[in-house]
């Protein structure tokens, strides 16, 4: 894609978490897209009050007070069973409001400090503290990662039925721009090293990486785009530099700096009230608890830089904060602005897809990402904007954080959520400019080697062996 967000993050929530249950266990499953249930008549409920905290900010008070009407109605309909959001703008929070509940089976309402599980929403933080250590000179992007992780000094390519040597080294910046080669669940030794630790302790990261060096990768490094297990493999980059752990390395380097305590691979015991429990829906309307694999509340030895981080959305904020000054929160600087203004770029030599460093890029100052279990943000330097929405969905997509960041788009001054990397997903009208750039040859339709098999055969749908605009906006449509 090129400068469409806008499609590649309907492309990204339909397809990454197939990847990332690909990479964790064979029995996972992948995203669902709900159509959601019917919503109640918007009349049954009310706003909550926006005055001055949201005008000095330059939001919209009536679009806010629509935003919390909408996320009750997705609340009573069971679409999600709680809901957290933030809208951040011209330096301050402008919006924080809770709704739902955090666990039904316990009563326990959605609270301003729930944990929620990140899963993917963890590659962007990874990816800021390795760039901690590139601006005290420990590495360069393009060093080969070879150097400090000798099980990476021969990769392997998948070439048609052959296995060839790799043309390339693998660098940091292959890393974390998912342009490496690298996979989710390319490795079935790797797969079941992930699964096991998240239910008995004792794998490596060293461990895992030397797993996932043994296997071939999907085409030479540097040379295209797929979303993998990168920004896992970052991760023990890390270790091998510092000879610390990963969780200490991220303790050490960005949580406590930026005072961000409830950020952690695991949630302690004595926190472990305020985790959010996750939610499966089996048809729209209905709710029922999902299953965690993971030991939640036992510290784990395999720190996953793509997907094991738990946090509150307080603690998010606070990220978000020092991104978008350039690298300082409250006096303190963690980054060089230089620095951070590297993940804003795009780091791919691919003709249609940008990515930053942990992150998607439009090329015009916005960043963001979200995670397989209802998390999402994006940051947007044009409008002096973030926004954070946390819900906890388990295999299925709800339709609700696209209600949320059109409203939320519209309270800020964003006029078209098409138009704006900051319009997150897609509307049926900000769809054409992402088709005509993924449409190589002009054609007017999508054949199958223009977009990824998975979300292939989800879009075309009347099963002709192309995908038309027309159905690209339909599916958007109904959700």
């Amino acid at each position: 894609m090129k400068t469409l967000f806008s499609l590649l993050l309907l492309l990204t929530l339909a397809t990454h978490a197939f990847a990332q249950s690909a990479g964790k266990a064979a029995q996972w499953k992948g995203l669902r897209v709900s159509e959601g249930a019917p919503l109640p008549p918007a009349e049954n409920f009310k706003p909550r009050p926006h005055d001055s905290e949201a005008t000095m900010v330059g939001l919209k008070p009536e679009l806010l007070a629509q935003i919390d009407i909408e996320m009750q109605r997705h609340v009573a309909a069971r679409n999600v069973a709680g809901i957290s959001a933030i809208i951040h703008k011209n330096g301050e929070r402008g919006y924080f409001e809770t709704f739902g509940m955090a666990d039904i089976e316990q009563n326990r309402p959605m609270t301003d400090d729930a944990i929620f599980r990140l899963m993917s929403m963890t590659k962007p933080i990874i990816a800021l503290a390795v760039l901690i250590l590139y601006d005290e000179g420990k590495f360069g992007l393009d060093d080969p990662i070879s150097k400090h992780c000798p099980e990476w000094a021969s990769p392997t390519v998948k070439d048609g039925d052959k296995i060839v040597p790799a043309k390339f080294a693998i660098t940091p910046r292959m890393l974390m721009s998912h342009s490496s080669g690298l996979a989710y669940g390319s490795g079935q030794q790797a797969a079941a090293m992930a699964y096991q630790a998240m239910t008995k302790p004792g794998t490596t990261l060293k461990e895992f990486s030397e797993a996932v060096a043994k296997e071939p990768l999907m085409f030479q490094p540097g040379t295209s785009y797929n979303y993998g297990m990168g920004l896992d493999i970052v991760g023990r980059y890390l270790e091998a530099i510092t000879g610390q752990p990963l969780d200490a390395i991220l303790r050490e380097r960005l949580f406590r700096p930026l005072k961000m305590p409830d950020t952690d691979f695991y949630v302690p015991a004595t926190k472990v009230s305020r985790l959010c429990q996750i939610y499966g829906q089996p048809k729209p309307g209905v709710l029922v608890p999902g299953n965690d694999l993971s030991r939640v509340t036992t510290k784990p030895t395999l720190f996953l830089g793509g997907h094991g981080l738990f946090g509150t959305i307080g603690d998010y904020e606070r990220f978000c904060r020092m991104i978008l000054n350039r690298g300082e929160l409250d006096g303190v600087r963690v980054l060089k602005p230089e620095t951070v203004d590297l993940i804003f770029e795009n780091h791919l030599k691919h003709p249609t897809m940008k990515y930053g460093l942990g992150g998607i890029v439009n090329g015009a100052g916005s960043y963001g990402w979200g995670g397989a279990d209802g998390t999402q943000f994006v940051i947007d330097r044009k409008n002096n904007l973030f926004m954070l929405f946390m819900v906890q969905t388990q295999h299925y997509k709800a339709p609700t954080y696209p209600a949320f960041l059109a409203l939320a788009n519209e309270a800020a001054g964003i006029a078209s959520a098409g138009a704006s990397f900051a319009g997150g997903t897609p509307n049926a009208s900000g769809t054409g400019n992402a088709f005509r750039q993924r449409d190589k040859n002009g054609d007017g339709k999508l054949s199958p080697d223009e977009l990824p098999a998975a979300l292939f055969a989800r879009l075309d749908a009347d099963k002709d062996g192309f995908v038309t605009e027309e159905e690209l906006k339909s599916i958007w449509r109904r959700q």
